[in-house]
C-alpha cells in the first residue's frame, strides 16, 4: 500500500513540476515578447520624443548618434584599397599637379611631383549621415578619417634654391558630403557631387621633410605650402565649392555645378591701432578681401599709418551666403615681404538682403589661435556690407563674367604676367588700358581703383602674398558709399 501511494504521489508531483515549468516559460516568453515590443517601440523614438515620455529622468547616458557606423563598409575597403590606391595614385597626380601649378604663389617656379603613392594604409569610414533626400537626390555626409602612409615628394623649384620635399604622417580628418543624382538608366545614376564640409572644419596634418637639405634653405616655405593647401582646400572642395563628376553620355550637370547667388557690396573704410611691423617709422598698411581665395581684392596703400582711412568700395560674388565668409586681411608693405598686421572673417549668414550694416571687425594674428604665441590686440577694421540677392538674369550674367575673369587670369599666367592664377593686381591703371574698360562694361571707378597690371606690387617679385584683382560684378547699381 505504501508503494502504490508513493507511485501516486511522485506522479502527481512530477505533472505539477511539469505543468510548472510549462507556465514560466509561457510566462518568461510572453515577458520577453512585451519587452522586445517595447523596445522596438523606444528605438524609433528620437531624444525630443523620450524626453516628452521620460521628462526629466532621461539618463545622461543615452544617446543617439548622428551617423550610422558601417564597419562591412571599413572591411570591403580595406580589402580593395591596394588596388584602388594604384588606381587613384595615377589620377589623383594627373589631375592634382595643374592645380597646384594655379595655384603656384610668386617666387616658386615649379612645384610638381617627383613621387606620388597613396600608401599601403587604408583610409577609416567612422560613419554615413543621409543628410537629405529630396526628390531624384541622395545626400550622404561621410565622416572620413585618414592616418596615412602615403610616399609623396613635391619637386619645389624656387628663384635661389631647388628642393625636393617629402610629405609624411598624413592625417586627414573630415566630413565628405556626397550627392547622388539619380536617373532612370542604369546605372542610377548620371553625377555624383563631392565637397567637404565647412563645419567642422576640415584638418589635414602633415610633416614636410627636405630631401638632402633643410627647410630652412628657402624662407618661408613650409609656411607657402601649408596657406597653398588651405586655399585649394577652401577654394575647390569646401562647400558650397564641389567637385561635379559626370556618369555616362550626355549628362546636364548643370543644376549641380556652383552658381552666384548674390552680390556682397564692401565699403573698407578704415582701421585704427594697427600693429607697427617697422622699424623707422610706421607700417604701411592695406587690405586684401575675399570671399573665394582665387578672387581677392586689394585696398590702396595708404603709407607711414597705423589708423588709416581708404573708404573703397568692392563687389565680391556669394554662392552660398548661410555658409561662406568674407576674409579681411590687413598687411603691411614692404621691400622684400609684405608682413600680416591681422586677419579677420566676416559671416554672412546673418546679413539681411538689401540692408546696409556697419561692423566693427577685431582684428586677429591669425584664423587658428592654437597656433599663435603673440595673442596681442592688434586693432580693428571698420567696414560697410550690403548683401543683394541676384536674381535669375543676375545669375547668369555674373557667372559669365567671373568665368571671363578667370580666363584672362590663367591667360596673363600663360603669357608670364603673373606668377599664378592665385595672383593679384594692385592698385594701378587699367589692365589693358580703355579697352579692357569698355569691353567689361564701363566698370568706372571700381575697375580703376583696384585693378591694374602696372603697380607698386610687380616690382616685388617672390612674395607669396599677391596683389587683388578688383571687378565690378553684375547686379543692380547699389554700391556701398563711404559717409
Amino acid at each position: 500500500m505504501g508503494l502504490i501511494s508513493g507511485l501516486l504521489m511522485g506522479m502527481v508531483v512530477g505533472i505539477a513540476l511539469v505543468a510548472g515549468w510549462d507556465r514560466m516559460m509561457k510566462y518568461r516568453s510572453s515577458k520577453r515578447i512585451a519587452k522586445a515590443v517595447d523596445l522596438k517601440i523606444l528605438g524609433s523614438l528620437d531624444r525630443d520624443d523620450l524626453k516628452k515620455v521620460c521628462g526629466d529622468n532621461i539618463p545622461q547616458w543615452i544617446s543617439f548618434p548622428v551617423f550610422e557606423q558601417v564597419k562591412w563598409l571599413n572591411k570591403l575597403l580595406s580589402k580593395l584599397w591596394p588596388f584602388i590606391a594604384d588606381a587613384a595614385t595615377a589620377v589623383v597626380k594627373e589631375s592634382v599637379e595643374p592645380i597646384l601649378e594655379d595655384y603656384r604663389p610668386p617666387g616658386i617656379s615649379s612645384l610638381k611631383f617627383s613621387k606620388f603613392f597613396l600608401g599601403n594604409v587604408p583610409p577609416k569610414i567612422e560613419g554615413i549621415r543621409v543628410q537629405s533626400l529630396k526628390k531624384g537626390q541622395i545626400t550622404m555626409d561621410i565622416d572620413f578619417r585618414w592616418g596615412g602612409d602615403p610616399s609623396i615628394i613635391l619637386g619645389v623649384e624656387a628663384l635661389v634654391a631647388s628642393l625636393p620635399i617629402q610629405l609624411k604622417n598624413l592625417q586627414v580628418f573630415t566630413v565628405v558630403r556626397v550627392i547622388f543624382q539619380l536617373s532612370e538608366e542604369i546605372p542610377c545614376i548620371s553625377a555624383v557631387v563631392v565637397a567637404l564640409l565647412s563645419e567642422p572644419k576640415p584638418r589635414i596634418d602633415y610633416t614636410l621633410k627636405a630631401v638632402g637639405g633643410s627647410l630652412t634653405a628657402i624662407p618661408g616655405l613650409s609656411d607657402m605650402i601649408d596657406d597653398t593647401v588651405e586655399s585649394i582646400v577652401s577654394d575647390l572642395l569646401q562647400w558650397p565649392h564641389r567637385i561635379v563628376v559626370p556618369i555616362g553620355v550626355d549628362v546636364d550637370t548643370s543644376e549641380l555645378e556652383l552658381k552666384p547667388r548674390g552680390k556682397l557690396s564692401i565699403c573698407v573704410v578704415k582701421a585704427t591701432a594697427l600693429k607697427n611691423m617697422e622699424m623707422v617709422g610706421k607700417s604701411d598698411p592695406y587690405v586684401v578681401l575675399y570671399v573665394r581665395p582665387v578672387l581677392k581684392n586689394k585696398t590702396k596703400v595708404v603709407d607711414n599709418n597705423l589708423n588709416p582711412v581708404w573708404n573703397e568700395n568692392f563687389d565680391l560674388i556669394v554662392e552660398d551666403k548661410e555658409t561662406q565668409s568674407v576674409t579681411f586681411e590687413v598687411y603691411d608693405e614692404d621691400i622684400t615681404q609684405d608682413k600680416r598686421l591681422g586677419v579677420v572673417k566676416l559671416a554672412l549668414n546673418d546679413l539681411e538682403p538689401d540692408i546696409l550694416k556697419e561692423v566693427d571687425l577685431r582684428l586677429l594674428p591669425a584664423l587658428d589661435m592654437l597656433k599663435i604665441k603673440d595673442k596681442k590686440d592688434r586693432g580693428t577694421l571698420t567696414v560697410k556690407v550690403l548683401y543683394h540677392e541676384f536674381s535669375k538674369e543676375e545669375q547668369e550674367a555674373a557667372l559669365a563674367e567671373e568665368k571671363s575673369l578667370l580666363e584672362k587670369k590663367k591667360k596673363l599666367k600663360e603669357e608670364g604676367v603673373i606668377g599664378s592664377t592665385m595672383d593679384a593686381f594692385g592698385s594701378g591703371v587699367g589692365m589693358v588700358g580703355s579697352g579692357l574698360s569698355a569691353g567689361v562694361g564701363a566698370v568706372g571707378s571700381g575697375l580703376g581703383a583696384g585693378v591694374g597690371l602696372v603697380g607698386s606690387g610687380f616690382s616685388k617679385a617672390g612674395k607669396f602674398v599677391g596683389k587683388s584683382f578688383n571687378s565690378k560684378k553684375a547686379g543692380p547699381a547699389n554700391p556701398v558709399k563711404a559717409e
